[in-house]
């Protein structure tokens, strides 16, 4: 029988949920043997979509394309804009390897796989914003790549999809209906590779903080989830030809004030507000991203107004009124961390203070609200607790252990796994960890 390989990315799992999730029976029985990776440096910055990008392709934001969470909006109207196609990326992806190796494969809420020609069966990450949205649930996917095969999937797990209200996504409440999907996914099709994202641990970090209180809880269900997967897997007979991988993406960290540059440059005269609460106009414009943002330029080819902008941030900086660590040039970005993109500078946040969008709050530097994030991720790399690499299967040596590589070598070794290489990554084959 061909050998299989699942992966699934449990969003800001950190090193050191290890040792709690090894004390689990269902952790324990796919990974008390294992290879590991303690510490995988992420990309910049430190967010899902870039890393989950770079994951799935061995290559930096900076030549895959994904360069944050959310597309550009300089309008306000209470839904985050998230990229979703697969047309976003602009090389190769471990699907396109595993289809050349001869496999089927399988996207379980993995970010921007919306219609990719590689992937058999798509569930693409949506978190399905509009009221109206919960009545063409199957059509949404539809739309997004899931076959008829994929839509009889969705429609066994409908018990499982959120009955929510509002606007806004709480992703935790999505993990039940992916996990539903991908055992069901598991014994009706058997697919030969599996790529599946799971939000808990990192909504709830945000929610609680890096380690508070609802952590252990998200580490519990994460168990259960492992255990429906291996019964799923033993019920489909492909269990003991699986290669087992647990991932993630970035840590987080904690925070406890935000800080609104938008506001910052309204007060400078680069951002003008509207009477009704809108941009009216701007010179520049700050996109959150958790502990960094991006600073936009109308105009990037203007020298003058580059400068100015430059010199306004380094000014902040220097005041260290602002909690602001470090202003990065494009340059910058693109020697230290291969990112690059369409703004003009990255802005990282000191500990403790990270990034919001507001161009109309009363102050620029305000403290947590309740209710408000009280842990975030989009800093640095080397910054925080760190992401992990666990890997157990036919492919993979018992004990085998790195300290340390980068989610650049994920994408080129899981391509390994299947025979293949990924000529475009960025990273290398962590040898060390095969047999």
């Amino acid at each position: 029988m061909k050998k299989k390989l699942f992966v699934i990315s449990m969003d800001a799992m950190v090193h050191e949920d290890i040792a709690y999730l090894s004390q689990k029976p269902n952790f324990k029985k796919i990974m008390e043997k294992r290879a590991e990776v303690e510490g995988v440096t992420t990309v910049y910055p430190a967010s899902t979509y870039p890393a989950h990008t770079t994951l799935m392709t061995g290559c930096y934001p900076g030549k895959h394309g994904v360069f944050a969470n959310f597309q550009l909006k300089t309008f306000n109207d209470g839904i985050s804009h998230w990229a979703t196609n697969s047309n976003w990326v602009y090389v190769e992806d471990i699907f396109a390897a595993a289809k050349r190796a001869g496999c089927t494969t399988a996207s379980v809420y993995w970010p921007i796989t919306a219609n990719n020609p590689n992937v058999d069966y798509i569930i693409n990450e949506y978190f399905f914003y509009y009221p109206d949205e919960i009545n063409h649930v199957e059509e949404i996917f539809a739309e997004q790549g899931a076959n008829e095969a994929t839509r009889k999937v969705i429609r066994e797990n409908m018990h499982l999809f959120p009955k929510k209200e509002g606007r806004e996504p709480l992703a935790d409440r999505f993990d039940g209906f992916l996990m539903g999907c991908t055992c069901s996914l598991i014994r009706n099709e058997q697919p030969d590779v599996i790529l599946v994202h799971n939000c808990i641990l990192d909504t709830f970090r945000h929610k609680s903080g890096v380690f508070g209180d609802l952590i252990t809880k998200g580490l519990d269900r994460t168990d259960e989830w492992l255990g429906d997967v291996i019964a799923a897997m033993e019920d489909a007979g492909v269990y003991e030809d699986t290669n087992f991988v647990i991932l993630s993406d970035h840590g987080q960290m904690d925070m406890t004030k935000y800080i609104h540059l938008n506001v910052l440059f309204r007060e400078a005269g680069l951002l003008e507000v509207a009477p009704n609460g809108g941009i009216y106009n701007w010179k520049a414009y700050s996109q959150a991203n958790g502990f960094s943002t991006t600073v936009h330029l109308v105009d990037n080819t203007q020298k003058k107004l580059y400068d100015q902008v430059y010199a306004f941030l380094q000014e902040l900086q220097e005041s260290g009124k602002y909690g602001i660590r470090k202003i990065y040039t494009k340059d910058e970005l693109l020697e230290q961390y291969g990112q690059n993109g369409p703004y003009s500078f990255m802005v990282e946040a000191e500990d403790g203070y990270g990034f919001a969008n507001s161009w109309t709050a009363e102050h620029p530097v305000v403290p947590l609200a309740n209710g408000g994030l009280k842990g975030t991720h989009g800093h640095t790399p080397e910054r925080g607790p760190q992401p992990v690499f666990l890997a157990h299967g036919p492919a993979f040596k018992d004990g085998a252990y790195l300290k340390n590589a980068k989610a650049v070598d994920i994408a080129p070794t899981l391509a390994a796994v299947l025979g293949e290489t990924m000529p475009e990554a960025d990273g290398r084959v962590l040898t060390e960890l095969l047999k």
